[in-house]
């Protein structure tokens, strides 16, 4: 299979290369992206990855349809894109939702609209249609005559609206929490954690953030974080490994989430014989992280009178 469609197997590459020249180019030699006219205007092209992504969570009887409205499924898009971008305020209000990405490499510092929450990972408000979600930029604030602190509070209250199923994984004392139920805006949900938690989080807390629809955490209060951070990663670990939608994959580190700000930390796994992913080679039960990472863990580790 060509390397961006990878997931096909022989058979279905066959019949989505034969639905494409079928339905959109007959002369079609396996391209990723093909040029297209929408409109009497011409499109620089289609994206047949996000059409295979698109193909990947239906039913092979769909897909021919999928592939024939493809195109009409663009131009709808644009034409989203196109209305969100001069939508007044009160009527783009109720679309606001914050999202949580994986940080580009000239994403360097800390604005307004674009945050970023450390671990290679940012937060930014969009526009959420039908067809196509719109990162909201400052100059669209300016537009709106909104600050960029309003835009995002509507954002979080409108997450705070959102399903958003928090159930426990491991039950106990120290229980470690899944949470699911906002589609690709689910793992947004770690910007209001403290909420999620119901309870203080003074030494911070536990998060795993593997894919966009789906975060879990654990509270960190004592030393049990030795076994609970191993168990918290291996979980994350499965749910970024589902072959269903790979673009929603996220990041596979362990973070400590304290005071707005994710920050990753390595905690081995005692009990398995290699530590892989959670260490080094040579020192693979090496606990990792900042320096306010380890005080605080001195300070769980501690017995009280010695702390």
């Amino acid at each position: 299979m060509p390397a961006w469609c990878a997931w096909f197997s022989t058979e279905e590459w066959t019949a989505f290369h034969g639905l494409v020249r079928e339905c959109l180019a007959h002369d079609y030699a396996g391209q990723p992206r093909i040029p297209w006219t929408l409109g009497g205007s011409l499109v620089p092209e289609l994206d047949l990855v996000q059409l295979t992504r698109r193909l990947r969570n239906r039913s092979r009887e769909q897909w021919r349809a999928t592939v024939a409205g493809y195109p009409q499924w663009c131009a709808d898009g644009k034409r989203e894109a196109q209305a969100q971008q001069v939508m007044p305020f009160e009527l783009a209000r109720g679309a606001l939702l914050p999202a949580v990405r994986l940080a580009e490499e000239s994403e360097n510092r800390l604005d307004a609209m674009t945050r970023i929450l450390g671990g290679g990972l940012v937060a930014q408000v969009q526009l959420t249609g039908e067809y196509v979600d719109l990162p909201v930029r400052i100059e669209q604030t300016r537009r709106w005559d909104v600050s960029p602190a309003e835009v995002w509070s509507v954002a979080m209250a409108n997450l705070r609206r959102q399903p958003c199923d928090v159930h426990e994984v491991v039950p106990g004392d120290s229980p470690l929490f899944a949470v699911l139920g906002s589609g690709v805006h689910t793992v947004a949900h770690v910007l209001r954690l403290g909420e999620l938690a119901g309870r203080p989080t003074p030494y911070g807390v536990l998060v795993v953030l593997p894919r966009t629809d789906a975060l879990a955490f654990w509270v960190i209060n004592g030393p049990a974080l030795l076994t609970a951070g191993p168990s918290l990663q291996k979980y994350g670990g499965s749910l970024r490994n589902l072959p269903q939608s790979p673009e929603r994959r996220l990041s596979q580190e362990l973070f400590r989430w304290s005071d707005g700000k994710l920050e990753s930390v390595t905690i081995p796994d005692w009990k398995a014989d290699a530590a892989t992913g959670m260490g080094t080679r040579d020192r693979p039960h090496t606990i990792g992280g900042s320096e306010r990472f380890r005080d605080m863990f001195v300070s769980l580790a501690s017995p009280p009178g010695n702390r």
